[in-house]
């Protein structure tokens, strides 16, 4: 092994350096340490960030579907020898504004801890270490944990819960066949390590112990820290815990999955059919996999991944434009990804594929494939621009997160070198993209034949099956009533008892001298990320944040021209990119044409005709990647403020005026041309089979249909609310119709795109652009050329989601909205009711506490529903914009239960039966901390909360300041009062709306207890075919989004909007390249 001297001569270390060296590309120094006296590593990436962020990376093989590495993760949180206590992490965590979660993938098992700050980090980093290697893994933990019959005879556990809730959707069934396929069975690789129900069942703790005897050992351990820590302060704590271990036995350890049999390239095609249950049987999806390169050959993995954007980037690329941007179209999307095992994974994933046209479609992919071996077929040109585009976006990436370099550490300790040398090879410079940059058609066609062609792949078509949905639902009811019979009441009982047994012993309360006795970190100490901001053009804005006096802010005032009537706000920090957002309203365009707004999205990707040039739409989309790194056009501010327009471009900062020429030529020039607009309708038509097969998506479209009005965007992006148009609009195609469309469309950009209803924001490298304010001046003239008249739009005027509320949604009372999908197997529940909707207000803080109190991990929520395996998940969350306050259920194992145990506790709360003690305010606040923190970890993502604070919220620069010590200020009575106030509302028929999608099986029990309570249900199915929403005014759009807006909460928030303040509008779905690859806890 190759080792350095440790430069740190005041520590007799255990540690030798194996790596020290400078990331060439980003503002990073990467250290790799190894134990000579136990085998334990430690990799530091050095950069700077005021979050310190832990990687303690186990890695780990299985070659059965058990799911011990994953259940064994869950346990490692249920207390250690040392400290026997569930949820002591978690305590210290929200104590030392930390945070802690977990993942397992096929090959790894990874822990995290996320802290503001190096102090709190290095006081929990051993006791964190401690837990990995010396868990209790009690008899009881493993009960609740893992998978328990309840007295009803039900079957529960927060691990079965959770795999319940995935194993019978098309994406987990169609991997994880392909995984079976491509690997032999006794492989590592075959195993489904989150577990299989049918597993877990029988699984045992000795089971889970031997495990960890096996994998959790100090050789097979790595810490990743990134952020900025004090490295020699860092080596001794870990020699000292080191000094604690066992010492490295003279017999040789095996490496997981390095020291296993590999598996080697399929060398014949397979295909085989995998059905999913589902009613409609109209779209399927298909996933092909090849076992590709070493993970040594860095050059031919980086190389294979810009194979696989070439076939799958952009509408022009190969497979989209043969298989998605056509009429009548094949698929809806596909996607590249890779596995990174030992011999790199390489899949595409393609959804939306009619079912009777899988088999088609996956010849079709070879046969392209296949072409693309030859010089004369393979786009030279292309590729180049991909290398490039893809090169800037990951040194763009490097820039903002850490992510990258620690996903790099932990591939580089499970698959790399002993001595180390990979993680510098494959980390310090961008060598392998440069190489590629050079090569040659005949070298990309060799790479293609070589992985793609004379490596033969594994095809799995997923296929819906309406018999298998029927027979699943029929063999769930049938278990429990077989468990029912087999126990009887007696048995049941006996098992009802063993589980309080067990829930009393998992939560004993930890001692608070336990807690306290580790002191608590100065939030003064946390570095935070500062940036300027400067103002130009017709921004007006009174604020105290803008700087007048230094040479960037004379540079703007020497450039700025006479009248500049576009609102210009700048946001200046150091980096070789810059990012420009434009807000627009859309309350200027008539409500019957906001839901085209889906159609808009597309801007970018249409053909643009200039008064002297027509551009197709191909050319535009290849000259926009050869400029731009990022584009788009969506709805809100990085998830916030959804019922603005927004436009995002991103670029390096000596391409700023061709940024904004972008801007002028796509956002004023772009047409909407027949043959493209029926792609685009056809592909939102396509797509929602597969949207309907997500319960927590119809959750909240029954929500956003019920809440919202007719002038809303977020309502006009609901795909279930527009689907009835959609098929209209392909009928008004059909009869040639077009112009009619067309007009629309005109109308739309016409009243969205005009100077004074514009805000400009341009962030990131300001200081490198010459001409920061007069590059905007041909942008200001052509937006101004207008007929209309209209009013400048200022931040005073911001549209809020709050002002686009239907009567029901003020009312916000009485109603039960269920829905069922026939794929779903787990329940998602959302209650609402009403708060304040101004940001400072008193209360809001308040909630904010609550919220923290109740939701937090391993808070009443936590321990109450998800230790007791009703839910895989329980929260609240204020929703400032919208004017409420929501109680949401992640996975309902047990729906009703979860609902009445969330009842029960605030109920506890406020009439006395349970306390507020004082530690658990404290520990809250410190959690509120660590999330501001979190935040704020990058530059990019300061100057926009920077920006959101002080001129969309109107918040102020010494908010944070104001915030935080509003929050010492409370006291549980404070807290009480809140819950009283708005908490028990959530539950009050008479106080609330609830929504709830959840398994047909289930709908008459749960239909019937919401009748008892006091609600007025409704139910409403989820057809396969054209629906009309439910709410008063659904009929009435006018068209509607098939993008990926269909909106929803992000799986874990902490309960405030302080932190994230408006319902996210990401499709959040588990990962297809990993059993479990979504953070755990």
């Amino acid at each position: 092994m190759r080792f350095e001297k440790c430069n740190t001569p005041s520590v007799m270390s255990n540690f030798v350096r194996q790596a020290s060296f400078d990331v060439e590309y980003a503002p990073a120094h990467i250290s790799k340490w190894v134990s000579k006296r136990t085998g334990l590593q430690i990799t530091y990436v050095n950069q700077p960030s005021p979050v310190v962020n832990g990687y303690f990376a186990v890695a780990t093989e299985i070659p059965d579907d058990s799911g011990c590495p994953h259940t064994l993760e869950h346990l490692v949180f249920m207390g250690s020898q040392k400290y026997p206590y569930k949820g002591l992490l978690d305590n210290l965590g929200n104590r030392f504004f930390s945070s802690t979660n977990a993942w397992t993938s096929v090959d790894q098992t990874v822990y995290t801890l996320t802290t503001a700050g190096w102090e709190g980090f290095k006081t929990l980093l051993t006791i964190y270490l401690d837990h990995l290697f010396k868990p209790t893994l009690t008899n009881e933990a493993c009960l609740t944990e893992v998978y328990h019959i309840d007295g009803k005879g039900k079957e529960k556990g927060v691990v079965f819960s959770e795999m319940q809730g995935i194993e019978n959707q098309s994406w987990f069934l169609t991997y994880n066949e392909l995984q079976k396929t491509l690997y032999a069975e006794t492989s590592g690789y075959s195993s489904e390590t989150g577990g299989l129900t049918s597993e877990l069942r029988h699984l045992t703790n000795d089971q889970i112990r031997d495990f960890h005897k096996a994998m959790y050992r100090p050789d097979n351990l790595c810490v990743v820290i990134t952020g900025s820590v004090d490295e020699q302060e860092l080596l001794e704590i870990m020699n000292e815990f080191d000094n604690s271990l066992s010492p490295l036995s003279d017999e040789p350890r095996k490496r997981p999955f390095v020291d296993s049999p590999h598996d080697m390239p399929l060398n014949e095609y397979i295909i085989k059919r995998v059905e999913f249950p589902d009613k409609d049987e109209s779209m399927g999806e298909l996933v092909l996999g090849w076992i590709g390169p070493e993970s040594e050959k860095a050059l031919d993995n980086l190389a294979v991944d810009m194979v696989g954007s070439y076939f799958t980037d952009s509408p022009i690329s190969l497979f989209n434009k043969h298989l998605v941007e056509i009429e009548d179209p094949m698929a809806t999307e596909i996607d590249y990804g890779t596995d990174d095992f030992i011999r790199t994974g390489l899949n595409f994933t393609v959804s939306g594929v009619p079912t009777d046209r899988l088999k088609e479609v996956d010849a079709k992919i070879k046969e392209m494939i296949e072409q693309s071996t030859k010089e004369e077929s393979f786009d030279l040109q292309y590729m180049q621009q991909i290398v490039r585009q893809q090169m800037l976006k990951f040194v763009a990436n490097t820039e903002r997160s850490s992510t990258t370099f620690s996903n790099v550490a932990i591939s580089e300790f499970i698959y790399g070198k002993k001595d180390g040398t990979d993680l510098e090879k494959w980390t310090k410079d961008l060598h392998e993209f440069e190489v590629l940059s050079t090569w040659s058609a005949k070298e990309w066609c060799d790479i293609i034949k070589k992985y793609f062609v004379d490596n033969k792949c594994a095809s799995i078509l997923g296929v819906p099956s309406s018999a298998l949905n029927k027979s699943t639902k029929k063999e769930n009811k049938q278990r429990i009533k077989d468990i029912r019979e087999k126990y009887g009441e007696e048995g049941l009982a006996k098992l009802d008892q063993e589980l309080k047994k067990a829930q009393e012993k998992n939560d004993l309360p930890i001692p608070d001298e336990v807690l306290t006795q580790f002191g608590k970190p100065d939030p003064s100490k946390i570095e935070f990320i500062y940036t300027k901001s400067y103002r130009a053009g017709a921004n007006k804005t009174d604020a105290s944040i803008y700087t007048d006096d230094d040479e960037f802010a004379t540079l703007i005032k020497k450039d700025e021209p006479e009248d500049m009537p576009l609102f210009l706000h700048f946001e200046e920090f150091k980096s070789r990119f810059v990012t420009v957002h434009i807000i627009m309203p859309t309350t200027n365009v008539p409500e019957s044409l906001l839901c085209y707004f889906s159609l808009i999205e597309e801007i970018f990707s249409l053909s643009i005709k200039k008064p002297d040039a027509y551009i197709p739409y191909e050319k535009v989309i290849s000259d926009i990647n050869n400029d731009l790194i990022e584009f788009q056009f969506d709805n809100g501010l990085e998830n916030q403020f959804v019922e603005l327009a927004s436009v995002k471009i991103k670029f390096e900062a000596n391409k700023y005026e061709r940024a904004i020429q972008w801007l002028i030529d796509v956002l004023k020039y772009s047409v909407f041309e027949e043959s493209r607009l029926r792609v685009m309708v056809e592909k939102i038509i396509n797509s929602l089979p597969d949207k309907k097969r997500s319960s927590e998506l119809m959750m909240y479209s029954s929500q956003h249909r019920t809440i919202y009005n007719t002038a809303s965007l977020r309502k006009s992006q609901d795909s279930i609310y527009t689907e009835k148009f959609y098929r209209s609009l392909l009928e008004k195609l059909d009869n040639g119709k077009f112009s009619e469309i067309e007009a629309d469309l005109e109308t739309f950009k016409s009243k969205l795109f005009n100077v004074a209803n514009m805000n400009a924001f341009v962030v990131g490298g300001c200081k490198d652009l010459e001409k920061p304010v007069s590059s905007w001046a041909k942008f200001a003239q052509e937006f101004s050329d207008t007929k209309e008249k209209f009013d400048q739009f200022t931040l005073e005027k911001l549209p809020r989601a709050f002002q686009f509320k239907t009567e029901e949604g003020q009312k916000c009372s009485g109603n039960a909205h269920l829905v069922t999908t026939s794929a779903s197997e787990t329940t998602h529940l959302v209650s609402l009711t009403t708060i304040p909707t101004d940001y400072l207000d008193e209360d809001i803080f308040k909630i904010a506490l609550a919220s923290e109190f109740l939701g937090g991990v391993e808070g009443p929520f936590w321990r109450g529903i998800r230790g007791t395996g009703l839910a895989y998940g329980a929260n609240i969350r204020s929703l400032v914009e919208a004017g409420y306050l929501s109680f949401t259920i992640y996975r309902g194992a047990d729906a009703q239960q979860a609902w009445l145990t969330g009842k029960k506790i605030i109920s506890d709360y406020t009439s006395g039966v349970l306390k507020i003690d004082h530690i658990s305010i404290e520990n809250s606040i410190a959690a509120i901390v660590n999330e501001l923190a979190n935040a704020e970890s990058n530059a990019y993502d300061a100057s926009i909360n920077k920006m959101v604070d002080n001129l969309f919220k109107k918040r102020g620069a010494s908010y944070l300041k104001h915030f935080l010590a509003r929050l010492n200020s409370y006291t549980a009575e404070d807290l009480v009062y809140i819950m009283k106030k708005y908490f028990l509302p959530l539950f009050e028929p008479s106080t609330s709306l609830l929504f709830c999608c959840l398994p047909t099986g289930t709908v008459d029990e749960f239909s019937e207890f919401m009748g008892k309570v006091g609600y007025n249900v409704s139910v409403e199915e989820i057809a396969s075919t054209q629906v009309d929403g439910h709410s008063e005014d659904s009929h009435s759009c006018g068209s509607g989004c098939g993008s990926d807006c269909d909106s929803h909460e992000e799986e874990w928030e902490t309960g405030s909007e302080e932190e994230t303040d408006s319902e996210e509008d990401t499709d959040e779905s588990e990962s297809e390249e990993e059993t479990d690859s979504e953070e755990d806890k």
